[in-house]
């Protein structure tokens, strides 16, 4: 008999809830929709276009959406945002920094200046030169080109920049179109690189992020090490994974773009396998210099096999935040092998990649903490505009850093388009996203509830952008 999760994967079968909530948005005169494998089908079903079904390489290649692609596409954002944050609602904000602030003010930095960083690097590489950068993660461990990034070009810069510009009334829903097909056409162009299938997110294909090479993923279980029944290595994995993804986030500023799975890769024993990538020492961030000093490298990889059967699992999420969910919800106690791999900068080559056995990892462990207490004395010691602006840089730089470094235009972005400078509209919004509880309740409730992701009108003018200021 089939293992239970693999229900999961029968066409007709409408997966678990994983909460009770649902989601609204535009369709106020319909029932509402759920979470899961059945809200993306409800959400496929009220599409007016193809454009969330398996698309061609042709149409990914095609230079803009339709209005009525963008509307689809709109939706289906925003539910899929809705989607993931009800499952880490539960992470609450930070007692030290101001992460709300800093999201709402980068979301909106990001669609005001990502279409001309993606207008340049589309001239620069071409347009099969975007879906190339995504295919690029197919071979590689230890790269920000993963789902939480590439996720980010069009549900943080578009749905959630446009939703809070919105909000704030300083763009009304039919300025910046122009804009925000670019956006989310580089976005579709670098998924459709890395899925290869056809759909573009995760929850298209029942949250599987199954996309490494076999090569790659032969590779990565050679070097594992399985665990006998009390066998110390166990606990040392697991000690050390729980280590570096508090450095990861902490390095990221309390956010994760400093992790990403992808799996689950179903096993010839029937066992499943989950590729982390931890980003403990992003370079590109000042900050880590405090991970430089303890030899902490620039990505750790945790390969975990967990046995379905000895968990009885229902049901297996890799979701579009790079994050895996399970039911039942603790899957540490049934990880059955383990490997650790090291990545020492971003360009490190794949070759030069290597593991490091779990007997090892002792010191490394030492290092890790050591620059998570110092990297908490440091941002302690900053005031609340510093911290708010070095969030602004995670999200806004962070986001598009590795399609750029890819591409190789990440130093043109920088040298001649300012991409470490903040845009005067947005440096402004700073004093005003603190008042009347914008930041903490206005802006949550129109992402929570998708009453923000207003629709472009259907006649609207393809390349229009914003050409009244008042």
């Amino acid at each position: 008999m089939a293992a239970e999760y693999l229900k999961r994967y029968d066409d007709n079968d409408p997966g678990l809830r994983f909460q009770d909530l649902v989601y609204t948005g535009n369709f106020t005169d319909m029932e509402p929709v759920p979470d899961g494998i059945l809200g993306d089908r409800v959400m496929k079903s009220r599409a007016q276009t193809g454009v969330l079904e398996k698309v061609s390489h042709e149409a990914v290649l095609e230079e803009h959406f339709s209005i009525a692609e963008l509307n689809d596409l709109n939706n289906y954002i925003a539910w899929n945002i809705w989607d993931v944050l009800v499952m880490r609602a539960t992470e609450g904000a930070s007692g030290m920094i101001p992460r709300q602030e800093y999201e709402i003010l980068a979301v909106m930095h990001e669609f005001y200046r990502y279409p001309e960083l993606i207008r340049m690097t589309t001239d620069e590489i071409g347009a099969q030169g975007v879906i190339d950068i995504g295919a690029s993660a197919r071979g590689e461990i230890g790269t920000k080109i993963n789902c939480v990034h590439d996720w980010s070009l069009g549900a943080v810069a578009y749905g959630m920049g446009r939703c809070a510009l919105l909000a704030l009334e300083a763009i009304k829903p039919d300025d910046y179109i122009e804009e925000s097909s670019t956006i989310l056409k580089f976005m579709q162009r670098v998924n459709w690189g890395k899925r290869q299938d056809g759909w573009i997110l995760n929850s298209q294909d029942r949250y599987r992020c199954q996309i490494h090479d076999d090569d790659l993923l032969e590779r990565l279980q050679g070097e594992m090490h399985r665990f006998d029944e009390g066998d110390p290595n166990r606990d040392t994995l697991i000690q050390f994974n729980a280590a570096a993804e508090l450095l990861s986030f902490l390095d990221h500023f309390d956010c994760r773009l400093g992790l990403g799975d992808t799996g689950p890769y179903p096993l010839a024993n029937g066992n499943l396998l989950i590729v982390r990538d931890l980003f403990c020492n992003e370079e590109a961030y000042h900050w880590s210099d405090v991970c430089d000093h303890e030899d902490v490298p620039y990505c750790y990889t945790v390969v975990l096999e967990i046995d379905p059967k000895a968990m009885d699992l229902q049901e297996i999420r890799v979701n579009d935040i790079s994050t895996t969910f399970t039911r039942p919800k603790n899957y540490i106690p049934h990880i059955a092998a383990g490997a650790v791999f090291v990545r020492e900068k971003w360009d490190t080559p794949m070759g030069e990649i290597y593991p490091v056995p779990i007997a090892d990892l002792a010191p490394r462990l030492t290092g890790v903490q050591n620059a998570t207490f110092k990297l908490y004395t440091k941002l302690s010691r900053m005031c609340r505009r510093q911290l708010i602006t070095n969030g602004m840089y995670v999200y806004y730089v962070g986001m598009i850093l590795p399609h750029l470094r890819r591409a190789e235009t990440y130093e043109k972005a920088c040298t001649d388009y300012d991409l470490w400078e903040i845009d005067k509209r947005v440096s402004d919004a700073y004093y005003e996203i603190s008042k009347r509880g914008f930041a903490e309740v206005v802006v949550p409730n129109k992402i929570f509830s998708g009453a923000g992701y207003l629709p472009f009108s259907a006649d609207a003018d393809l390349g229009r952008s914003k050409y009244f200021w008042s």
